[in-house]
């Protein structure tokens, strides 16, 4: 409906673009809906939408109320009048039985509200009075869903309407367009859809009982006199309003203690969940805006009657419990209000009233008291913009009072939460509450209509020169004064004072953050094209202020930030040697007990205010939270009608490049002509949120700037020297915090030095003795690193050589503490406690992704890295055992991160090559050096070595330095670096694949030998490398022609094999952490990536591995033939060792893996081959005899490796290449397989059954290998791809000589290969379809299905043997299968055997085979036979035949159902594609019942 209305739209203003679209698109003149099915449509849904909106399940009544407003929003006049009385009947109190859907109606109403209110606001306001009379008991203490609920519904009502008056009143005004349009007469032609003739007589013709049909005339009525209605709903309004905040005080006495949590629960109730502590928070959010639109769409004369029962409510009662909200009460009433006729007046009457009823005779209140109104005063002041000057000595009196009790706690916070709200409501700017009343001034009042920007600007509060004099003078007075207060060493210095000095600065900075720059206004604004506009507007902000005023916030940023630093530097020097449990100091003892160094409330306080003065530019900047509320508020007002249609439009002018949508910026879309439909709430919130962004983008452009101002543009400049010192003392900071004027005068003592100063103290406090203090720093430490990301170049050296105990000289340098000097200091238990606490404070920082992200960027902090985490041995020997375990998790972090983020560096100068190099010397002397020292993994793994044997390797990190080397060597490696070195790397991997048996470490070496193998084959590949040098692959050949060394080789691959969870207790291996993912990349590494099998028959089994196959071949050809021919002697040899291994709980590996060498072999050879000579020699000296001797000695359920070692072997190779091998497994078939010679069996003693047993065991397995053979030769395409240029090659080259090359040979080699198989296979099969053996028989059928596919396809592909079926293998099978049944030369069983060959033939042709072929050549000719077979044989029977009779019946049961389930799909698609000529009742008898 939405398209239609657009195509109307278009058709009207842009017929040119019109008329190409239905040129372009034909289908749109028939697109229209008529207004018959409109109806139909509604009058159907509508009575779903009732049911499902009372419904018991949540979903499912959303579901309902969002399917209504749709449905309203097409028809607004006509569906919104009924619901809107069905929604009413649920909220009257008389209805008790219709009690529980009162929520749902509310939600019904609030969504029907504004689509109702802009087409029929006579029908809206007629029935206000009642609707807010019967929602007021929706406001109940005792169910906070349904109080939810009815406070969501207000809120979007007194969004829409005003409150006690009505200004400039017009139902429709035409004047009022948004700033940019998509179109004109969108509303119209929406409305035009609904007006039709045949929409109208539709909606004459529905019965009484239709919903539709309940609006009457009466409802439409527009003689009504609409200013009248209007009046009337104003005055009921005024009376509501009065009612609800009755309602509201109601809620508020009924509000419970709340039982107070310990840190990190928000201060929530401990029984409630996080449920409902959300549900909590919404409701307050909620209740806030309720408050905050309902006090500010308010006229004079109402607000004045609010105010005066909220005045008589706040003198009258003290509500400690509701102390939140009734703030927020206050908050709302005391919002700055400016008069209708005059907006540049503004004035805070809410505040005039509450202000000396909040204040009066604090003194001699009692505490609970006073709190409570101190609360309300603060929630009072946060909006009340200029007028809080009209009241700063009674305010300035209560903070005092406040202030100067720090014997209560909660008190002296409440005084807290005044200051900064009365700091933030003077020098913040934020939209006047009145700007979002629907009714402006200036212009015309459209009910329901979407709020638009043009001629309607948002009025702000802007802080005046006398504002920002009276923050500073409360800066001053509060905070700058207990500051110095501090320095004051004659006094009553203790740790209390301390807190609650710091804890005033955090509040104080949290209010007036907004204000505070990093140099004076003058200089700011000298910088004029680098400021970013939040710096700009607060500089000129200032130039309003006094000059005293100017003067000191022009340091004052700064001096907070000297102070903090000198704060640091003083707890960095209290802990840098202490231990975590330790007494005081005899020292700290004389100072009075001052020990702010391990006073985790001062650390905690020093950390906050660390975030705010070097993160924030103002007390509001959540603005992303804002952001995602607001999105869910306008998704509940969206008029998706409306945006289809604008869409539409816009999407249609756009693709015909139309001269209106040139340069539109879809950003700031506004109006009902432009698809919106937002109040002005929103509207105002949104630009709101806006300013918010601007500021919160400030924290990080602002730093970058003075980056730049200090160090000019790149990332090469040097930084300055940190002024971060363990020099600092207690009497050192208590004369800097005592002085006027700071003590840092030199003009290099900037602000973003003693930022980063302050990073570094940071960093400090992330060592910190306490835990919960070395948390909050480090999360503070890892969000200063968005904003002063520069620092942490210079930090990584400093870091790694704290966990590397290389930091003799380094004491304190980046706030770290010297973990060397920590060695020899122990605890009084004789434990290095402090060292533990500082190594997992740096694994920590080590671990933040801005300092990780940088060590991956250059080969030289790569290197460092790679020193650090492999060498953590002599660490952890000398932390405390309770430690180790979480060291060792930190460092396994480090690396699991780095892990994963993990990527090629290219290497552009020497200095990155001469790193690298140094960086794999280290490796492979790590890995060499530690080889015979080890611990294995399962032996004493979580046990440390004493201090005696901190030099020796432990096998993790042994294991993780093969890793590194695994990811490090590339393929410039092979042909770039130094010879010894790759030597070294060579001879590596080969000493570890030898040594280390069984361990991780050697699977991850076989990874590196496959990456070596991949590399050298690639430089081998590459034009550029012949003249460049090949890749020296001396030592590879050296260690292939060792016999000792493949035998090695081979143990290797057994040990590389999934653990088998089938014995053991049937559970994987149990690896410590980070291990699995070593082994995961190393088996990665082992060889390149392949698509095998790039067919429709699937691997046959899992534990294969055909990355060792792959690893084999891939060696075999980079040492060259003759090489190659000695090391596949003792491959094999090594192969034939593990097939005839005796059982263990590695037999099933080791047979497994003599299949992987036995496919490498195979295909390395095949690819050396370059005669048919030589392909015979290979056969049969090297291949086939390993083959027969294998295939004999293991079991039936390892025989599927061997199906896939074979297949890859002979992979993509023309039919030559592996004739031989057809020919052999033929051979072994015919001497293997039972054949039928009339002769009924009889039955066996125990030896001769076992003796049968093994040969027919045997024989499966010979048939089963050979389909792996078959299925090779079943390709379309694909055979003999190795010896093909690619497929895009004849495009290329535009040859067609190519297209008929070799064709000739691979027909007559098909041809030789099938003329084998039809010769010398099928008579053996067809006379063995009787076979005893039930798994023989199963592998019989699907040879002869393999045969006739592939014959099939080869017919249809080649042209060899086309137009004649003389050869065809389909018919010899067929004739035999189909003849079973009245063949008289079986006896009973053979017969029912033969039958079950045949009952498995059609099931693979069912499930293997293609429908079109398949079906009309197989399967339907068997289904006779299938039928017959379903008839038991009559007579007496014996038991014994009776059952094989019943398993035969069943079978083919099974198989027809699966035929006639493939015919219903061939029928679908028939029908699909030839639906006249099946339609006909004759045709589709003939084809539904010819088949059987």
């Amino acid at each position: 409906m939405g398209i239609m209305a657009g195509l109307n739209v278009l058709k009207s203003s842009h017929p040119n673009s019109y008329k190409q679209l239905c040129n372009d698109e034909p289908y749109l003149s028939c697109i229209e809906l008529p207004g018959h099915e409109i109806v139909a449509f509604l009058d159907t849904l509508l009575p779903l939408c009732q049911q499902a909106l009372y419904s018991k399940n949540a979903s499912v009544s959303h579901a309902g109320e969002t399917a209504l407003l749709y449905l309203a929003q097409v028809d607004p006049v006509r569906v919104a009048p009924p619901m809107i009385d069905f929604g009413l009947r649920a909220l009257d109190i008389s209805s008790v039985n219709l009690a529980h859907q009162a929520p749902s109606a509310l939600s019904a109403l609030t969504r029907l509200f504004q689509p109702a209110l802009r087409q029929c606001p006579t029908m809206v306001l007629s029935r206000l009075p009642e609707m807010l009379r019967l929602s007021l008991a929706g406001i109940d203490s005792n169910d906070q869903n349904k109080t939810m609920r009815t406070l969501i519904f207000y809120r979007n009502l007194v969004m829409w309407l005003p409150v006690g008056g009505a200004l400039n009143i017009a139902l429709d005004d035409k004047e009022t367009k948004g700033t940019i349009q998509i179109g004109e007469g969108l509303m119209d032609q929406r409305n035009s859809i609904v007006g039709s003739t045949s929409y109208k007589n539709a909606l004459a013709s529905l019965p009484e009982s239709s919903i539709l049909a309940q609006t009457n005339a009466a409802m439409l009525d527009t003689d009504i006199d609409f200013g009248t209605v209007m009046e009337e709903a104003m005055l009921a309004m005024s009376d509501w309003s009065l009612a609800f905040l009755d309602r509201v005080y109601e809620l508020l006495r009924a509000t419970g203690e709340q039982e107070k949590l310990g840190k990190g629960h928000s201060g929530y109730a401990a029984t409630h969940g996080s449920m409902d502590i959300a549900i909590t928070k919404n409701v307050s959010r909620i209740m806030k805006e309720t408050l905050t639109y309902f006090f500010s769409s308010m006229d004079t004369e109402t607000y004045r009657s609010a105010l005066r029962s909220v005045s008589k409510f706040m003198e009258e009662e003290t509500l400690p419990f509701a102390v939140k909200d009734a703030s927020l009460l206050c908050q709302a009433v005391c919002m700055t209000r400016f008069d209708l006729k005059d907006s540049s007046a503004d004035a805070s009457p809410g505040l005039d009233a509450l202000v000396p009823i909040l204040t009066e005779d604090l003194e001699h209140r009692s505490t609970k008291s006073a709190i409570y109104r101190l609360r309300c005063l603060a929630g009072a002041v946060r909006y009340a913009g200029s007028s809080v000057l009209k009241h700063r000595d009674s305010i300035v009196a209560a903070i005092t009072y406040a202030l100067s009790q720090p014997d209560d706690k909660v008190l002296f916070k409440t005084g807290c939460k005044l200051l900064r709200h009365t700091l933030s409501s003077q020098c913040e700017e934020y939209p006047i509450a009145q700007s979002s009343h629907p009714m402006k001034s200036g212009t015309n009042f459209v009910p329901g209509a979407c709020a638009e920007l043009k001629h309607d600007g948002v009025h702000w509060c802007v802080p005046s020169g006398k504002s920002i004099d009276f923050t500073v003078d409360l800066v001053g007075r509060f905070c700058l004064k207990r500051l110095r207060s501090l320095g004051d060493t004659t006094g009553d210095n203790n740790i209390q004072r301390w807190r609650q000095s710091l804890r005033v600065l955090r509040y104080t900075l949290r209010g007036c953050l907004g204000i505070l720059l990093d140099d004076s206004a003058d200089t700011i604004l000298s910088q004029e094209g680098e400021l970013c506009p939040k710096e700009k507007a607060t500089a000129s902000l200032i130039k309003s202020s006094s000059p005293e005023s100017q003067k000191i916030l022009g340091d004052l940023r700064r001096r907070f930030c000297f102070n903090l630093m000198d704060i640091t530097c003083v707890i960095a020097k209290g802990t840098v040697d202490c231990e975590s449990k330790s007494d005081e100091s005899q020292s700290d003892k004389k100072e009075g007990g001052l020990s702010i160094s391990t006073d985790a409330k001062v650390c905690n306080e020093v950390i906050e205010i660390a975030e705010l003065l070097l993160t924030r530019r103002g007390a509001q900047y959540q603005s992303g939270s804002g952001k995602t509320i607001w999105r869910g508020q306008k998704e509940i007002l969206v008029d998706f009608f409306l945006t289809s249609e604008c869409d539409y439009i816009q999407n249609i002018l756009l693709r015909a490049d139309d001269v209106s949508q040139r340069g539109l910026n879809s950003l700031y879309k506004d109006g009902e002509e432009s698809g919106k439909n937002i109040s002005r709430c929103l509207l105002v919130n949104r630009i709101h949120i806006a300013n918010q962004t601007l500021t919160a983008s400030a924290s990080s452009q602002i730093p970058r700037r003075l980056k730049k101002l200090r160090d000019g543009a790149g990332t090469n400049a040097t930084i300055p020297a940190s002024l971060f010192t363990l020099e600092m003392n207690m009497e050192t900071l208590q004369s800097h915090l005592s002085s006027e004027e700071s003590p840092y005068k030199d003009e290099n003592c900037t602000s973003l030095r003693a930022c980063e100063a302050v990073i570094d103290g940071l960093c400090n406090l992330s060592c910190h003795p306490n835990i919960n203090v070395r948390g909050n720093a480090l999360s503070i430490t890892d969000f200063l690193m968005t904003r002063f990301g520069w620092v942490v170049k210079h930090r990584t050296s400093r870091l790694l050589s704290a966990i590397s105990l290389r930091d003799d000289e380094l004491k304190g340098v980046d706030g770290i503490p010297s973990t060397q000097e920590l060695v020899t200091q122990v605890n009084a238990q004789g434990r290095r406690t402090r060292l533990a606490e500082v190594v997992k404070g740096v694994l920590k920082l080590v671990s933040l992704p801005k300092i990780l992200k940088h060590m991956m960027w250059n080969e030289v902090d790569r290197f460092e890295l790679v020193k650090t985490v492999c060498g953590t041995q002599r660490l952890l020997s000398l932390l405390p055992p309770e430690d180790v375990a979480k060291v060792v998790y930190y460092v396994n972090s480090i690396f699991l991160l780095f892990r994963s983020r993990n990527f090629s560096l290219l290497r552009v100068s020497q200095a990155d090559q001469m790193a690298h190099e140094s960086c794999l010397e280290f490796l492979i002397d790590m890995l060499q050096d530690g080889s015979k020292s080890t611990t294995a993994p399962d032996e004493k793994s979580d046990e440390v070595a004493d201090d005696s044997d901190a030099g020796e390797m432990h096998w993790r990190d042994r294991l993780v330095a093969s890793w590194f080397l695994l990811q490090f060597v590339d393929e410039k490696d092979l042909v770039t670096t130094k010879p010894q070195l790759m030597s070294k790397v060579w001879t590596t991997c080969f000493t570890l694949i030898k040594e280390e048996v069984g361990q991780p470490i050697q699977r991850v070496s076989l990874g590196l030998l496959g990456r070596l193998v991949s590399l050298a084959l690639v430089d081998m590949s590459q034009p550029e490398s012949i003249g460049a040098g090949q890749p020296d692959v001396s030592l590879l050949r050296d260690f292939f022609t060792s016999e000792q060394a493949c035998k090695a080789l081979g143990n290797a691959l057994v040990y590389d094999h999934r653990e088998d969870t089938s014995v053991g207790g049937g559970h994987g291996a149990q690896w410590s952490s980070g291990v699995q993912e070593i082994i995961r990349d190393a088996t990665a590494n082992l060889s390149t990536r392949t698509l095998f099998p790039f067919q429709r028959v699937s691997v046959k089994t899992s534990i294969y591995k055909l990355q060792h196959s792959q690893l084999l071949c891939s060696a075999l050809l980079a040492i060259g033939y003759e090489n190659a021919k000695v090391a596949v002697g003792y491959l094999l040899a090594q192969a034939t060792e593990l097939v005839a291994s005796p059982p263990s709980e590695d037999q099933r590996n080791q047979q497994c893996t003599a299949a992987e060498i036995f496919g490498g072999v195979c295909r390395a050879m095949l690819l050396y081959s370059t005669t048919p000579e030589d392909r015979e020699v290979i056969w049969d000296t090297m291949l086939l005899p390993f083959l027969e001797d294998a295939v004999q000695k293991t079991p039936t359920y390892i025989i599927g490796a061997y199906f896939d070692a074979c297949r890859w072997g002979i992979h993509h190779f023309p039919p030559k290449h592996f004739f031989p091998l057809l020919k052999f497994t033929v051979m072994k078939v015919q001497t293997t397989l039972w054949q039928r010679d009339g002769v009924e069996e009889t039955e066996q003693g125990s030896g001769v059954a076992t003796a049968m047993a093994d040969r027919f065991a045997l024989q499966s397995k010979w048939l089963y290998f050979i389909q792996s053979v078959l299925i090779e030769l079943d390709g379309e395409d694909d055979v003999g791809a190795t010896s093909k240029l690619p497929w895009y090659t004849a495009g290329l080259l535009h040859d067609n000589v190519l297209d008929s090359e070799g064709s000739n040979d691979e027909e007559i080699e098909l041809g030789q290969c099938w003329s084998h198989v039809s010769e010398a296979l099928i008579p053996s099969l067809l006379n063995a379809i009787g076979h005893p053996y039930d798994k023989c028989r199963d592998h019989i059928a699907s040879l002869l299905f393999r045969m006739c596919y592939c014959h099939r396809k080869f017919i249809n592909t080649l042209s060899y043997g086309k137009g004649s079926r003389s050869n065809d293998p389909g018919i010899t099978i067929m004739n035999q299968l189909v003849g079973i049944q009245d063949s008289t030369s079986y006896s009973f069983k053979e017969k029912n055997r033969a039958l079950g060959t045949a009952r498995k033939f059609v099931a693979y042709c069912v499930h293997w085979g293609d429908a079109k072929h398949e079906y009309s050549q197989f399967i339907v000719p068997l289904l006779p036979l299938a039928f017959k077979a379903l008839q038991t044989t009559e007579g007496e029977v014996s038991v014994e035949d009776r059952g094989i009779e019943a398993e035969l019946v069943k079978g083919f049961r099974y198989a027809i159902v699966s035929a006639c389930l493939l015919f219903v799909w061939v029928l679908t698609n028939l029908l699909f594609h030839y639906p006249d000529v099946l339609c006909s009742p004759t045709i589709f008898f003939t084809i539904t019942f010819t088949p059987l």
